[in-house]
C-alpha cells in the first residue's frame, strides 16, 4: 500500500462513485416508469417501426453548463456579496431538471447574491469540491464570502419555489 494512500479521499472517491451510479439507475428506471405510465405499455413492446418514446415536453434538456447567468467561481469568492453557489454535472438528470429552478432563483435574488455554477467534473474546481465535500449533485450552498459562512440548500426543498425564496431571504437578512 502507498504511502500516500488517504482513507478518507477513497471513501469519498467510493461515495461518489456510487451517487453517479444511484444517480443514472434512478434516471434511467425513472423514464421507463414514465413510458409505463403514459404508453400503458414497456418500451420493449412497443412495435419495431415506431419511433422510441419521447422525453415529456415539459422536461428540460439543456444541460446545466449551456445557461448564460451568474459569474466565475473566483471572482464570487472574492466579491462582498454572498454568493449562491450550485455544484452540478452536466450528465446528471436531477441538475437538468434543477437548471430552470435555479435560473429563476437568480432573476428573483441577483440583486442580493453572485450565482455561480460549479462543473464538478472540471478540474479547475477540484479544490472547491474537496472544500465543499460534494458527495451528490446538484448541491446548493448558501455563502457569506466575508465569513465563509456556508448552508446547504436541503435536496428536498427544490422543488418548492416559495420555500427556497424564503430561504434565501432569510440568509441574506442574517448576512448582510
Amino acid at each position: 500500500m502507498s504511502e500516500n494512500f488517504n482513507a478518507k479521499e477513497a471513501l469519498k472517491m467510493g461515495l461518489l462513485t456510487l451517487v453517479a451510479a444511484a444517480t443514472t439507475f434512478s434516471a434511467v428506471t425513472g423514464y421507463q416508469v414514465k413510458g409505463l405510465l403514459t404508453n400503458g405499455a414497456a418500451p420493449s413492446a412497443q412495435p419495431a417501426a415506431e419511433a422510441p418514446a419521447q422525453p415529456d415536453s415539459n422536461e428540460p434538456t439543456k444541460k446545466p453548463s449551456e445557461y448564460k447567468f451568474g459569474m466565475p467561481y473566483e471572482k464570487a469568492v472574492k466579491a462582498k456579496k454572498p454568493m449562491i453557489v450550485l455544484f452540478y454535472a452536466d450528465w446528471c438528470g436531477f441538475c437538468v431538471r434543477f437548471m430552470p429552478i435555479f435560473e429563476e432563483l437568480y432573476k428573483n435574488h441577483k440583486d442580493h447574491f453572485n450565482f455561480v455554477k460549479v462543473n464538478v467534473e472540471d478540474k479547475k474546481y477540484e479544490d472547491a469540491v474537496k472544500k465543499y465535500e460534494i458527495a451528490a449533485f446538484p448541491t446548493v450552498f448558501m455563502v457569506n464570502t466575508k465569513t465563509d459562512k456556508r448552508e446547504q440548500l436541503k435536496n428536498e426543498n427544490f422543488g418548492d419555489m416559495s420555500k427556497l425564496n424564503e430561504l434565501l431571504n432569510d440568509f441574506h437578512k442574517k448576512n448582510k
